[in-house]
């Protein structure tokens, strides 16, 4: 399940604050968003933060929604602390049901442009459809052990 913070297309950058429950505008971008982007909930990555999740989507969505994705891969992004966005499809979605595995994306630059920009770094490497499941294992496992 990801929560999404912020909708394909859109260049406003929000952060879900679970303290005050409400969404903070932290920056206009200068591009778009490719996809939904948010959070799997319950789950930390290695820099103690919620694994981060791109949802290409081929409809609109709703701000603050829990969505069931199937995760399709990982980009990973240079940096002293890896750091890995999930790339996911929306179970729900007939119109991705071929997609299995990020090879199998066109957008694949496009993605790897985005988080080049998002993040200011450099893309390091792109894993598969099974690294992203063990990625999602590891991160529930990591947030029960630091809960």
């Amino acid at each position: 399940n990801v929560f999404i913070e912020c909708l394909e297309g859109s260049r406003d950058f929000y952060e879900y604050d679970k303290n005050t429950g409400a969404f903070t505008l932290r920056k206009v971008l200068d591009f778009s968003f490719p996809g939904c982007y948010g959070f799997i909930p319950r789950t930390h990555h290695i820099d103690a933060e919620p694994l981060e999740v791109i949802v290409l989507v081929s409809e609109q969505l709703q701000q603050g929604i829990v969505l069931s994705a199937r995760p399709i891969g990982i980009i990973r992004l240079k940096g002293k602390i890896p750091d890995d966005v999930l790339i996911a499809v929306p179970v729900i979605d007939k119109s991705f049901d071929m997609i299995k595995d990020i090879s199998d994306i066109n957008n694949l630059d496009s993605l790897k442009e985005f988080l080049e920009k998002f993040k200011k770094s450099r893309i390091e490497m792109v894993f598969d459809a099974e690294h992203a499941k063990k990625s999602i294992e590891n991160a529930i496992r990591l947030y029960k052990e630091i809960e």
